[in-house]
């Protein structure tokens, strides 16, 4: 175990779920023996114990009540949980901004550590959309030691800023390769019956929040105006969660889109709110589409693509399209193109040798450039040069 000790920040931490909160409890895991972690969270969920142990990293969740009559009480709770771990960590490592990482920003510059900014939306905190916000919000961004773009568009975004290039690191997301992998047909077959899936459809499989930027609604409406009714042997897997307190579910989508299913429930179209084992699902699904119109790095079309399955994405600049090139390892579509959408769910459905190409690139495409294994050496690289220069 090295000397590195690093306070892990995010917005939700597991068992609830996120990208950011994934990606952060699969670096911790993947460091744990080299770097001293601690894990510092917000919650809703009063079942969820304000301090526990997860992969044997100690977890901090703190409730922040709404209401003004709450606000200098949070803000002091706040400060005394970091007072008390300050000398656990040397570097304090955000994954996203937003107004509560201020206060944090504050207290890590008082106590000289070093602070690291993951930027995780474009839109919301890229370097660009940061500067619309407000002056106390741009102004602690900007001093930040580190910050690190996960796809080529935050590389872009922070370029076109005042801030300077060698505090940016390029550092994309990644999978466990080991995790998300493909199966045989004997085995598909298998976990379609455990998990109460029909054997012989052709299963589309959808990964995300209900939310207006993940846009389940378009590759539904896609689907029931351009597949079903050619390909009656075709279904969709919704699978995410649609009941919890999540900030970034869009429960008027939900209904309308429960609403458009009705028909089809369970027999075509499955919800499924909650997986343990998601990669079981990908493994049982033909494959994957993802019709976003907003992404930072996409965890779950990395994660398809390391499990082998043919991807259908949305062209995001700088995004999807530095993942997936077209017509090699799978096919882009253009945002919020629902036509576009079905024409290419029928190239796959209509070509069998170009599914098994798509499955071979995709999984190579991921060993070769997002295993974590990979990504995580690199944090591993950052964190001892800031703590060389501290």
């Amino acid at each position: 175990m090295s000397n590195i000790g690093v306070l892990m920040v995010t917005g939700v931490y597991h068992p609830e779920v996120s990208g950011a909160a994934n990606q952060c409890r699969q670096l911790v895991r993947k460091l744990n023996e080299k770097v001293n972690f601690t894990v510092f969270t917000t919650t809703r969920d009063l079942n969820l114990k304000q301090r526990s142990e997860i992969d044997g990293v100690e977890v901090l969740r703190f409730r922040w009540k709404r209401g003004l009559g709450n606000y200098f009480i949070n803000i002091l709770k706040f400060v005394d949980i970091f007072l008390l771990r300050r000398q656990d960590f040397q570097i304090v490592h955000m994954h996203g901004f937003s107004l509560k990482s201020v206060l944090l920003l504050v207290l890590s510059k008082i106590f000289d550590k070093k602070v690291i900014i993951k930027m995780t939306s474009i839109g919301h905190d890229d370097p660009i959309s940061i500067t619309q916000q407000s002056f106390l919000i741009k102004n602690f961004f900007f001093k930040s030691d580190s910050y690190v773009g996960m796809s080529p568009r935050f590389v872009e975004l922070y370029r076109k800023s005042q801030l300077e290039s060698d505090r940016l690191h390029y550092i994309p997301n990644g999978v466990d390769i080991e995790r998300f992998y493909s199966v045989e047909a004997k085995q598909k077959s298998a976990l379609r019956d455990k998990l109460n899936l029909p054997r012989k459809m052709k299963l589309i499989l959808f990964v995300g929040h209900f939310s207006k930027d993940k846009c389940p609604d378009i590759l539904l409406k896609s689907w029931i105006g351009n597949v079903s009714e050619r390909y009656p042997d075709t279904g969709i897997i919704f699978a995410g969660s649609t009941k919890t307190g999540n900030y970034e579910i869009d429960y008027k989508l939900v209904k309308h889109i429960r609403n458009l299913a009705q028909p089809y429930i369970n027999k075509r179209i499955f919800f499924i709110e909650k997986s343990h084992k998601i990669e079981n699902l990908y493994q049982a699904s033909d494959f994957f589409v993802m019709p976003s119109v907003r992404e930072g790095m996409p965890n779950a079309l990395l994660e398809a693509m390391s499990s082998g399955m043919p991807v259908i994405v949305s062209r995001l600049e700088g995004v999807t399209d530095r993942i997936v090139t077209e017509g090699f390892n799978g096919l882009l579509v253009q945002p919020g193109d629902g036509d576009d959408l079905g024409r290419a769910i029928h190239r796959l459905l209509d070509d069998d040798d170009l599914k098994k190409s798509f499955s071979e690139k995709a999984r190579e495409t991921i060993i070769e450039k997002f295993s974590m294994k990979r990504v995580s050496n690199e944090y591993f690289a950052l964190y001892r040069r800031l703590v060389t220069y501290t």
